[in-house]
């Protein structure tokens, strides 16, 4: 079984299609998925339950903290909940689908294989093999067992952005939730283990997805992924087409978007 979290603020027919993706496409390859929905959008969007297995709903605090606060709320509720044969739990953005399942189970196979327990790629203009420069937070994968003993998450965002805003605005840069993320991961292996064996240890449990780098190039940053199948452009152009390229029913939703009938009112 696949744990799969999907965090959103606004993007609701993104929520609602990739909601019909996970319970379509992954619960078949995954003998089952359970799903959760973190949400901090407003009243007035007057979202409704969908195919959620778990609905949480919380204040918004902003862009970086507020997406900090609902990955910390779903992958908290994992941590709690025990599931038989729930091992990986996978986070995606609203708006950032994951349509070539094969590539999906390639990646939960080798962390399997591997003992790795982390899957993200490089955020920002960094590609293997150049040292990352922040993890992907819109699409990655977890083992929540080691989740509960390391305590990756919940992530403090407000703490890191306090302790480190200077050394970022030095660069003419901000303290992200990318490197947030990348600095307390680096951080439990620097503490657990002793000079060198820290960033051996490191790489042997991270499973880079360099199959999605670089994320950004020439400031710009990258949308589609056909290889991967990975499409995270809120717009429909690109996701329609894979879509009907896929030749799948996967739900209402997604049918409805085939068929140009949700396009001008796409996310609206």
């Amino acid at each position: 079984m696949l744990g799969h979290l999907i965090y959103n603020y606004e993007h609701l027919d993104d929520c609602r299609i990739q909601q019909e993706i996970s319970k379509t496409l992954y619960r078949k390859a995954f003998d089952g998925v359970h799903l959760v929905h973190a949400y901090n959008g407003k009243p007035d969007f007057k979202y409704k339950r969908y195919l959620e297995d778990k609905f949480i709903k919380i204040k918004n605090r902003g862009h970086f903290q507020g997406a900090s606060d609902l990955i910390n709320e779903g992958l908290s509720y994992f941590n709690r909940k025990r599931f038989p044969g729930l091992k990986y739990v996978l986070v995606t953005a609203a708006d950032t689908w994951i349509l070539n399942v094969p590539f999906l189970k390639k990646i939960v196979k080798e962390m399997e294989l591997e003992g790795q327990v982390f899957a993200a790629s490089s955020w920002g203009r960094s590609k293997a093999p150049e040292k990352t420069t922040g993890f992907s937070t819109d699409f990655f994968i977890i083992d929540i067992e080691w989740n509960r003993k390391a305590k990756l998450f919940p992530l403090n965002y407000t703490a890191f952005k306090k302790r480190f805003a200077d050394f970022f605005y030095l660069q003419y840069s901000y303290p992200v939730l990318e490197s947030a993320v990348m600095y307390k991961f680096q951080k439990y292996f620097s503490e657990h283990y002793k000079d060198n064996e820290a960033w051996r240890q490191r790489n042997k449990l991270f499973r880079r997805i360099v199959e999605r780098e670089p994320v950004h190039v020439k400031g710009e940053r990258i949308s589609s992924w056909p290889l991967i199948g990975l499409y995270t452009d809120p717009a429909p152009t690109e996701k329609r087409k894979a879509l009907k390229k896929l030749g799948k029913n996967i739900g209402p939703n997604a049918q409805l978007l085939i068929s140009g009938k949700l396009v001008k009112r796409y996310n609206k």
